[in-house]
């Protein structure tokens, strides 16, 4: 990861789908980028101290019960939110710039304030940023890139610069130097998730987004959580043959344009993690496509296993999942499952082909077919 460097060691547990995992630092910056270092830089920080606000006594967040409330618009520290939390994209994040802040708040720049609030089964963690770290320049430059003053590309330039120093300043900080606290009440602690199943060494992909970033198939992981491993390491692996058949050693992330034929959890959010495309209108969803190339077909009428990328100065290329690699077995239980959600019974034999084909998609090179 270039433009600020974290310390080693950085990184907050939590739950999903009943799962204990860990997210990373550099998980969470790579799935911002590089545009507001210094907010992912400060939203990490924020996560690490509710915390600790929240369970004194051990404990995790659950994605499924936590909220985060705040008037702080910042894109680096809702990002930070949704990589660990995932609360942007299952609305429990409330951005408010009128919430009522303790006096002496400190002003974001432009509009809002640099105050949060975390809350989870009966617990509340409320903070506020200490007055003195935000740079008077900061202020101004960010006035000037809202308002269009000045030269627009020596502007951002050195709001790029900034934004990099203050993450770095605020990744070795301790969040007690960052936040002060206003008020505290612990979460109830909850039975503890498991652990998660092993997915085993897919390699590495790197990520080029104002700075260059190294993701693993755990980071998609991380992300997503663990209840579609089947589509989450479909991703994995078509990416890596899309960057094997381009001969690109890193993708320039929003240069990249995705057609995808089927849906699922794991697909969307694998797809999002690397490209951030659907937010952004490079990215979209188109069955009939799939299906009209007789691709494989996804279950529950998802859409059919086809996938085109568009990379800058090429054609696009069609990749299609080889029949071979279709999990049947898999298939059929979540089309029994989806008619029948309290048929329980078949679940173990469910999460055990899920993993199977996880484990196969990441170990085979040539998973899809190439069209020419």
């Amino acid at each position: 990861m270039e433009g600020c460097l974290a310390p080693e060691g950085l990184s907050i547990p939590f739950e999903s789908d009943s799962v204990r995992l860990l997210a990373e630092y550099g998980d969470v910056a790579a799935f911002h980028g590089g545009r507001y270092p210094a907010g992912v830089a400060l939203g990490f920080k924020a996560l690490t101290l509710a915390q600790q606000l929240l369970f004194p006594g051990g404990g995790n967040f659950v994605r499924e019960r936590c909220t985060v409330e705040t008037p702080f618009p910042g894109g680096g520290f809702r990002d930070a939110a949704e990589m660990v939390l995932r609360s942007v994209s299952r609305d429990r994040y409330r951005l408010d710039l009128g919430l009522p802040v303790p006096q002496g708040t400190v002003p974001a720049p432009v509009e809002g304030h640099f105050f949060f609030r975390f809350l989870q089964d009966g617990g509340c963690a409320e903070f506020s940023l200490r007055p003195g770290l935000v740079p008077e320049e900061f202020y101004a430059v960010t006035e000037d890139l809202h308002h269009g003053r000045g030269d627009p590309e020596a502007v951002e330039a050195r709001a790029l610069e900034l934004r990099r120093a203050i993450a770095s300043a605020v990744l070795v900080l301790d969040p007690s130097e960052l936040f002060v606290v206003h008020g505290a009440r612990a979460a109830e602690v909850l039975p503890e998730g498991a652990e998660p199943p092993l997915l085993g060494d897919a390699g590495s992909l790197s990520l080029i987004d104002r700075g260059t970033y190294a993701v693993t198939v755990e980071s998609l992981r991380r992300h997503h959580g663990n209840a579609a491993l089947c589509g989450l390491c479909l991703v994995w692996s078509l990416v890596r043959q899309l960057g094997r058949h381009a001969g690109v050693d890193a993708f320039e992330r929003r240069s990249v344009g995705v057609t995808a034929g089927a849906r699922g959890p794991g697909i969307l959010d694998g797809l999002e993690y690397l490209f951030r495309g659907f937010g952004e209108g490079r990215a979209a969803f188109d069955f009939g496509w799939a299906e009209g190339l007789g691709a494989p077909r996804a279950p529950m009428g998802s859409g059919a296993f086809a996938f085109r990328f568009a990379l800058p100065g090429r054609e696009p290329m069609t990749f299609v999942l080889k029949d071979r690699y279709v999990p049947h077995g898999y298939f059929a239980l979540c089309e029994r499952k989806a008619g029948a959600p309290g048929a329980f019974g078949e679940e173990p034999e469910r999460r055990r082909l899920q993993l199977e084909f996880a484990q196969l998609a990441l170990s085979e090179p040539e998973l899809f077919e190439v069209l020419p």
